[in-house]
């Protein structure tokens, strides 16, 4: 049914803990994590690929920022959290892995972002949606949010898992949709 609208509601829908910020490019998700780190130290920005922990470190000290607000998920301990709060600045592509990792924190709202040029969207057709919302007048900078955009995004991760036997392991999310996707 169209959004649901007239329909049953689903079962657990509105019980997601991740909401998403989407950019149209990377450029403008890594401006818009430097601006929110600048703004409240007390953030800890996590990675699911040693590529993008090493670009966002990059980044953060171009930016004089601190790149030690920059983890991998796996060096991240939940002593690392405390009096912290996480933002992960991708999306791994399977949903349970996500909450895997979550599921004993205290937080109830996870902000994730992500951008439209990411290998995640790509998968998806998302470059076929970039030029159309230019062509609409969205701004680089502007983001996306809205609770549609994050259950959409756990749909396709789960449609992902769907196409996955045995994941490999990946340094990036490019590398990890090029081993596993089939």
């Amino acid at each position: 049914m169209l959004f649901n609208l007239f329909g049953k509601k689903d079962e657990g829908t509105d019980d997601h803990v991740f909401v998403d910020r989407a950019y149209v490019t990377t450029a403008a998700k890594m401006n818009a994590c430097a601006e929110l780190a600048k703004k409240d130290p007390g953030l800890l920005f996590i990675c699911w690929f040693a590529g993008t922990a090493v670009k966002f470190k990059e980044f953060f000290r171009q930016q004089g920022l601190d790149e030690n607000l920059i983890i991998e998920t796996h060096h991240l301990h939940t002593a690392r959290l405390q009096n912290k709060i996480p933002v992960f600045v991708e999306h791994y592509p399977l949903h349970a892995k996500e909450t895997e990792l979550i599921k004993n924190w205290d937080t109830k709202n996870i902000v994730v972002y992500s951008a439209m040029d990411e290998p995640l969207f790509k998968h998806f057709g998302s470059e076929k949606l970039v030029p159309l919302m230019k062509m609409l007048g969205m701004k680089e900078d502007e983001v996306i949010e809205h609770s549609m955009v994050s259950k959409s995004i756990i749909k396709g991760q789960e449609k992902i898992a769907e196409q996955v036997s045995m994941e490999q392991s990946a340094g990036s999310q490019e590398e990890w949709m090029r081993k596993n996707i089939k």
